[in-house]
């Protein structure tokens, strides 16, 4: 207290303890609020500053990066929408029907079998792995790691986070970890060899941008970080949180016989803050039990709680949910996994946007930026270890299909579009993530092999000699 407050305290001891307690509260909010801002200098001394790099054009909340793997794993709606981003699109896989030599789709077969360097999971869970780290954290980066004695090609690919980026890396152009040249391309990554326990002791180390595949979407010219799904949902998913929280507080009170004692202070010099217990020995609240009588002391009273319900709630939470799906990318019914305000005609409509969004991104980022790389890496060593001829061939990647909900009609009407010319088989596998060549080659193959056995099937298409014979027009007898 300073000399004031004890000069109350004089007079008033209760007033001045009040006083003392919340200028107290005060100043503890300013310590907090001057830390807030010097760890915010830290992390960006250029805060406030144009400095001509359009990230600072524009605003930019300071997200750490134990909020956003909370919300992935621990939040029901966030797992839930990083589930739906990577089912659609990755799914089992995005498949690639290299073209060329039939040595090198076997050799491509082989190593997509050993592609991780950790020796835990093929391409394909790469890709899931990679895609996944996207979504949640903004990025990811895919490693080119060279094995001795490796078996099929001696590189393999491994993946890290945002968190492995050595930000306390300090040189004249280097930021968060990316070191860059005088023109403002990259030249270099500088990631930790190890997780937080082992940082002190192992120093960083730089991966070379050839052997580093930064994977993110960009959506701003010069854009140098991704950035995550949750970015703009926040604050909104966290108040979500605390309405379902107090509600079900709130539910939990009413379900309890619950009373709150009120003890008579007016005769008793009492500091701030302290209570006495009704005897020595005895605790100041109270528990009911079944067939209970209690006798109150002289100067207490006791009421029992009644709690109001909140009306509303539940449209509330929708409210905000629709607003969280679209600032996620995923549709409401997605998100929640809630189809009672949709017929089967809005569900169809809101999954084409959807579909549209992840193709989007299917082929301006995972495709060309990621996998276009990774088989880049893959030709280059297959042709300087004498595996193949020519140090490029073509790939053609086929992403999943999406899953049909009216398989009767989408086929019908495939088949109307081809007939009328304005659609191809090939393309129609491709959307089905087929490829087209392997289909065929399949399917003849399939079909010799089950009329060598004598089956035939109702589906089965026509040999040779029925087709000719259904080209023949029919003559009519009189």
């Amino acid at each position: 207290m300073n000399r004031f407050e004890r000069a109350i305290a004089a007079v008033a001891p209760r007033y001045a303890a009040k006083r003392a307690y919340a200028r107290t509260q005060i100043n503890t909010l300013a310590r907090i609020e001057q830390r807030a801002a010097q760890k915010r200098l830290r992390e960006d001394p250029n805060f406030g500053v144009n400095t001509g790099n359009p990230d600072d054009a524009r605003p930019r909340r300071f997200i750490d990066r134990q909020t956003l793997l909370r919300l992935a794993y621990e939040n029901p709606y966030g797992r839930k929408a990083i589930n739906t981003l990577v089912n659609n699109s990755i799914g089992w896989g995005i498949t690639g029907a290299p073209k060329g030599p039939k040595a090198v789709s076997t050799l491509w077969l082989e190593w997509i079998k050993v592609a991780d360097y950790r020796g835990r999971l093929d391409f394909f869970g790469l890709q899931e792995l990679a895609v996944r780290t996207m979504f949640r954290e903004g990025e990811s980066f895919i490693v080119r790691r060279w094995v001795r004695d490796a078996p099929v090609l001696p590189f393999r690919l491994q993946i890290l986070d945002a968190g492995m980026l050595a930000i306390d890396k300090v040189g004249e152009y280097i930021e968060d970890g990316i070191e860059y040249d005088a023109d403002g391309n990259v030249v270099g990554y500088w990631f930790h060899q190890a997780r937080s326990t082992y940082r002190r002791n192992r120093p960083p180390v730089m991966y070379p941008a050839g052997d580093v595949i930064h994977l993110f979407v960009q959506e701003e010219a010069g854009q140098k970080r991704g950035r995550s799904v949750f970015e703009p949902v926040i604050k909104r998913m966290g108040d979500i949180d605390d309405a379902l929280d107090a509600d079900l507080v709130r539910r939990k009170i009413e379900s309890c016989f619950v009373g709150f004692r009120t003890l008579n202070w007016e005769d008793a010099d009492v500091p701030l803050g302290v209570r006495e217990a009704r005897a020595e020995g005895e605790p100041p609240a109270e528990f009911f039990e079944p067939g209970m009588i209690s006798t109150l002391s002289p100067g207490e009273d006791i009421k029992f709680g009644d709690p109001k319900p909140a009306g509303g709630l539940g449209e509330a939470v929708r409210i905000n949910l629709l607003a969280t799906a679209a600032g996620i990318g995923v549709t409401y019914e997605h998100l929640t996994g809630d189809l009672s305000h949709v017929n089967f005609s809005s569900y169809r409509a809101g999954a084409l946007e959807f579909d549209a969004s992840i193709e989007r991104i299917q082929w301006n980022t995972i495709i060309p930026v990621g996998l276009n790389r990774v088989w880049g890496w893959f030709c280059q060593a297959a042709y300087e270890f004498g595996k193949t001829a020519k140090l490029s061939y073509d790939m053609r990647w086929t992403p999943p299909p999406r899953k049909s909900i009216d398989r009767k009609g989408d086929a019908e009407a495939d088949i109307l579009e081809m007939q009328a010319g304005l659609e191809n088989r090939r393309s129609l596998l491709n959307a089905r993530g087929l490829d087209h060549d392997t289909f065929m080659e399949e399917t003849a193959a399939d079909l010799k092999a089950q009329q060598d056995k004598g089956l035939f099937y109702k589906g089965d298409p026509f040999t040779a000699a029925q087709a000719a014979a259904s080209s023949q027009p029919t003559t009519g007898t009189n």
